[in-house]
């Protein structure tokens, strides 16, 4: 049965842009059908298209994130897929957060007085900047002709620093959501202890890294001073 997962797991139906198109083809149909259903003359229409987009997102983020943590804990066939396909997963989440951007453009465009009073908190801008040029970042070098102006040094401290920041940001919308609204949702919880949970992985698997390190040390030291 492992063996067939594993086999199921490689075909490319379900890895590269097949799976890109698999995952985001259905994110966009959701999002079209709300258009559909909302008054697209209303700002609070617009706001819902906004929280919908970044619902629909954040999924990808999370198993980003916690992709290289589960392939330490848990190495397996599943792992293994999810380790390769995590530049796939990324620029998904990517996708899904340019229909966010598009529907805030719209607002602040379009609904500029409604946005201004309803909408706009200066310490969400202050986040949502820096975050757009992390993600934007992070795109554009998961491309070969772009990641290959930079040295893998600077590669990997862009990406760690940049999907760091992106959770945190995410992350803390549903602490922020949980604790200070009284409108939650269901959702909202679950998105919450998800990225708690993606977060608690992360840690596991340094903490397991660095024991497997240590471990080594004391293991090298011992036999060097057998040796002598």
């Amino acid at each position: 049965m492992d063996s067939d997962l594993a086999a199921l797991l490689k075909n490319k139906v379900v890895n590269g842009w097949s799976l890109f198109s698999l995952i985001t083809v259905p994110i966009g149909l959701v999002v079209l059908m709300a258009m559909t259903r909302v008054d697209l003359s209303r700002g609070e229409d617009i706001s819902s298209l906004i929280q919908l987009s970044i619902r629909c997102s954040v999924p990808w983020l999370y198993l980003a994130f916690a992709a290289s943590s589960l392939e330490s804990l848990f190495p397996g066939a599943c792992s293994r897929w999810l380790m390769r396909n995590r530049r796939i997963i990324g620029l998904c989440f990517a996708s899904g957060m340019a229909w966010q951007l598009t529907f805030i453009l719209w607002m602040v465009i379009g609904f500029s007085s409604y946005y201004a009073d309803e909408v706009y908190l200066l310490s969400d801008v202050v986040i949502q900047i820096p975050g757009y040029v992390f993600l934007i970042a992070m795109t554009l070098t998961s491309f070969m002709p772009v990641r290959r102006k930079l040295s893998s040094k600077q590669w990997r401290t862009l990406h760690k620093t940049s999907i760091y920041f992106l959770w945190g940001t995410v992350w803390s919308t549903y602490w922020y959501e949980l604790y200070y609204y009284g409108d939650v949702q269901l959702i909202d919880y679950i998105y919450y202890w998800t990225g708690f949970i993606a977060w608690g992985l992360r840690v596991l698997a340094w903490s397991k890294k660095r024991l497997r390190l240590e471990t080594a040390r004391r293991e090298g030291f011992d036999g060097t001073r057998r040796m002598t």
